[in-house]
């Protein structure tokens, strides 16, 4: 199955505006994640697909490959969506399996997407994520850490903001999801329902709407960049990595 790896890069963030552009260590948020993702030895073809020239124009700087779909989205995989016509128009074929990779990952491990991409292969799920221990009680508390938690096949119950299940039966939510190219269709034909309302979280349409997401463990470490004050953290993080 040929598979696609895709990074929405939304240029108004609430929390913060600019954050694709925002230099980590010199070099940009959203070019850290695109050669992340383009060492990908299971993915075809990887792309960004954003809602702003400033961003295709950074892109096409450092030479990214990206799309820029009309229109105002609802989620990152409705965005997606839009941009799976574009990029199979340009790169010649149908993908099957099409992968969400957030724009603000910059320290996502690949080699654990490629293994995401397989379970789908070989699993019969429509969705599939990724999820790693928590390691304190405050991460379990805390309402800007996604929680998830899944029955005895590793097939998600549930994900939340809210301290469901205990620190050792949750898991840290990785907001990286593989898609089959039936669900991810389906998926954005439907109207936002109210669990994913509730809690903000577009997983949540799928799961109220039967689809079954198999949520990859990993312990590969999770460090996003949701604020500014995030920026330290990750370039700390890559200072050990090459120390």
């Amino acid at each position: 199955m040929d598979a696609c790896i895709v990074v929405p890069a939304r240029y108004g963030s609430t929390r913060f505006p600019g954050k694709p552009l925002v230099p980590i260590a010199g070099v940009s948020l959203i070019q850290r994640v695109y050669e992340r993702a383009i060492g990908s030895r299971r993915a075809s073809a990887v792309y960004i697909a954003t809602d702003d020239e400033r961003i295709a124009d950074h892109v096409r700087g450092f030479g990214g490959r990206f799309v820029a779909p009309d229109g105002d989205y609802q989620s990152g995989t409705d965005r997606i969506a839009a941009a799976l016509p574009m990029i199979e128009q340009q790169e010649g074929k149908r993908f099957e399996i099409i992968v969400n990779v957030q724009g603000d990952e910059p320290l996502i491990d690949i080699g654990t997407v490629d293994a995401l991409i397989d379970l789908l292969v070989a699993n019969e799920t429509e969705m599939g994520t990724l999820a790693s221990p928590l390691e304190t009680d405050e991460e379990h508390q805390a309402r800007d850490i996604v929680k998830v938690v899944m029955d005895d096949r590793n097939v998600a119950l549930y994900f939340s903001r809210a301290p469901i299940g205990s620190r050792e039966t949750a898991l840290r939510h990785i907001g990286v999801y593989a898609y089959r190219r039936a669900a991810i269709e389906q998926f954005v034909s439907l109207p936002p329902s109210p669990l994913e309302r509730a809690e903000s979280l577009e997983q949540l349409r799928a799961l109220q709407r039967g689809f079954r997401i198999a949520v990859l463990k990993t312990s590969k470490p999770h460090l996003g960049v949701d604020r500014p004050e995030d920026v330290a953290r990750v370039e700390s993080e890559l200072a050990k990595l090459h120390s």
